[in-house]
């Protein structure tokens, strides 16, 4: 029994190394001060969850291939503080950063620009899911020292470099600011 349960205990941590590897919890974070934008955006209004921007950013990806321009970088526009505003009624803006705006997207599209202005930007080549626990708190942190305060939606910008490659998707997290 006894070596049941060691076993056990050593499969459990090598599982959780191994995913903790893999989602990049042992990854860095670049975090700077930058001036980003314009960026002209085709997206979709989400209401619910930020953990199910997903499925909403690959329609707008299919839509945008479909018109023959596929979609280099998506982003997400979260516009609610998780810890203020209920799951169901967070809301986001997901989509597609393009060159050029299509004509005539269908009605459950909309089309838009995220202005030029300064932001705390930081670089992620791991996991998104773990941003909000990884990143987060850095950008914080970091903000507090430098004296800024955040002054609008958080965005990320996601781009995936290879689908075959390990460590093969950066996520640039953009957090708007104003001096205190």
């Amino acid at each position: 029994m006894k070596y049941i349960i060691v076993f056990v205990l050593v499969a459990i941590t090598a599982f959780t190394i191994f995913l903790s590897n893999y989602l990049g919890a042992f990854k860095g974070v670049d975090i700077s001060e930058a001036t980003q934008g314009p960026f002209l955006t085709v997206y979709i209004e989400h209401v619910g969850p930020y953990h199910k921007v997903n499925k909403v950013i690959e329609k707008v990806e299919n839509y945008m291939k479909s018109q023959g321009s596929p979609c280099g970088r998506t982003f997400g526009e979260y516009l609610d503080d998780p810890k203020k505003v209920e799951e169901a009624r967070l809301r986001a803006h997901v989509g597609c950063i393009v060159e050029t705006l299509p004509a005539g997207v269908p009605e459950e599209f909309k089309t838009g620009d995220i202005p030029q202005r300064k932001y705390v930007q930081a670089v992620f080549t791991g996991s998104p899911g773990i941003g909000p626990l990884k990143v987060y708190p850095r950008v914080n942190d970091f903000m507090l020292k430098q004296n800024l305060k955040q002054s609008g939606a958080v965005i990320e910008i996601y781009e995936i470099h290879s689908i075959t490659e390990k460590n093969a998707m950066t996520t640039t997290y953009l957090f708007p600011t104003t001096t205190n």
